[in-house]
């Protein structure tokens, strides 16, 4: 199918400019041209169809690098507190967290997120959804999958479902590691600290639950396979061993300090902090009932990570977005214009930064000949505005434009 999209603006995420009254040719699943003007004829003949995009402006598909896409229903609003509706969901049948896993792969897509990074799932789940996706049984974002995530005995995500196998000592690690490489993990998560799921009861955000030892065996492991590591690190001294130990990315790093934050850029560590879902869960704590919790969790982690964003921002730090359960993909980017950022940077923590976190920017995160035609058309130019995100025409995966209509269709 050779596909040529007129009328539109095409947003360069990496230089932060758009080019005006452009036009854009597929063929295929491949962005083949591209530019100003009257379009060019395809060298192998006619266009199959044309799309007129109205003046539109064409960016790149959005990329979501936090996600547990069978409980991804939760960040909608009036559902519970996400400690309750997060353990019931997890602790049924595989058929049917498989069911909310394919209804939340289409929320995604028709919200313009056209990769998701799967960051654990009890029973790996999310790893067969991936090579459903993949097969084409069903229609879904790119994923991204880590199998299960790698615990310290009573560790995080093992308190209320088992999203995480539980390890202790180096072989454990070791061995943990090479299990879910061995189950087609694309890359490796740890869990270094306490979170929010298990808490107060069972857990707490600041507590240490890998040691420098466990973390660099199983680091090392997985660096010899050539799989990138990151983990869950809320406090200072989680994160702090974490990157000592040789980690790839940390994931919400609520508590970082100048000195943390030189160490990350040294290292060439990323970082997704996903603040929209961990916001969401005080805000939702509050809309229950538990007030004193809910600000607990606001000035333990909520406060905290707006000034570790804002430093990490400063320092140039790699950072890409992600919403955990609870968030919004598009609120996570507007909170990065909270903490400095100018819509052009924000906007690329969801493109052009995510690709490099995958190793996949040659394939997804830009407009580029030779890449995916994984794309979104908004209204308005969301370099002038990131919420204008929000004003989706449509989404369009390897070339295939995506409505309701056709999203459970097999062909």
């Amino acid at each position: 199918m050779k596909t040529l999209i007129r009328d539109c603006h095409i947003v360069d995420v990496e230089a932060g400019e758009v080019m005006k009254n452009a036009w854009l040719a597929i063929d295929g699943a491949l962005i083949v041209d591209f530019g100003q003007g009257d379009a060019r004829p395809l060298a192998t003949g006619s266009y199959d169809q044309v799309i007129d995009a109205g003046g539109g402006f064409l960016s790149p598909g959005l990329i979501n690098l936090h996600v547990h896409i069978q409980r991804r229903h939760l960040h909608h609003k009036g559902k519970g507190v996400f400690r309750q509706g997060a353990a019931a969901l997890e602790n049924s049948e595989d058929a049917r967290r498989m069911l909310f896993a394919m209804r939340n792969g289409w929320d995604e897509l028709l919200g313009g997120v056209t990769t998701i990074r799967d960051c654990c799932s009890k029973s790996r789940l999310n790893t067969m959804y991936r090579d459903a996706v993949n097969e084409g049984i069903v229609i879904g974002p790119h994923v991204v999958s880590c199998g299960l995530g790698i615990a310290s005995t009573g560790g995080h995500e093992t308190h209320r479902y088992p999203g995480a196998v539980e390890v202790d000592g180096v072989d454990e690690v070791m061995k943990a590691v090479r299990t879910e490489i061995k189950n087609h993990a694309d890359f490796i998560k740890f869990m270094g600290s306490g979170g929010l799921g298990g808490l107060p009861e069972h857990e707490h955000p600041y507590w240490v639950e890998l040691s420098y030892n466990e973390l660099k065996a199983g680091i090392e492991e997985a660096h010899h396979r050539m799989k990138t590591c990151t983990i869950h690190a809320m406090g200072f001294e989680a994160v702090r061993i974490a990157v000592e130990a040789g980690i790839d990315g940390i994931e919400h790093g609520t508590n970082l300090n100048p000195e943390l934050v030189a160490l990350m850029k040294e290292r060439k560590v990323y970082y997704v902090p996903t603040m929209s879902g961990i916001a969401t869960v005080a805000d939702r704590e509050a809309e229950s009932g538990s007030k004193d919790l809910a600000e607990f969790i606001r000035k333990l982690v909520v406060r905290p990570q707006f000034e570790s964003v804002r430093l990490a921002h400063a320092q140039g730090l790699l950072i890409g977005a992600g919403t955990d359960t609870l968030g919004d993909l598009v609120t996570e980017l507007e909170m990065f214009t909270q903490c400095g950022m100018s819509a052009a940077e924000a906007l690329r923590t969801a493109t052009s930064n995510a690709a490099l976190i995958l190793k996949r920017q040659e394939s997804i995160g830009s407009i580029a000949r030779g890449k995916l035609a994984d794309l979104i058309l908004v209204d308005q130019n969301p370099l002038e505005g990131i919420e204008n995100l929000r004003n989706l025409r449509w989404v369009m995966k390897e070339g295939l434009k995506l409505t309701k209509e056709n999203l459970a269709k097999v062909e």
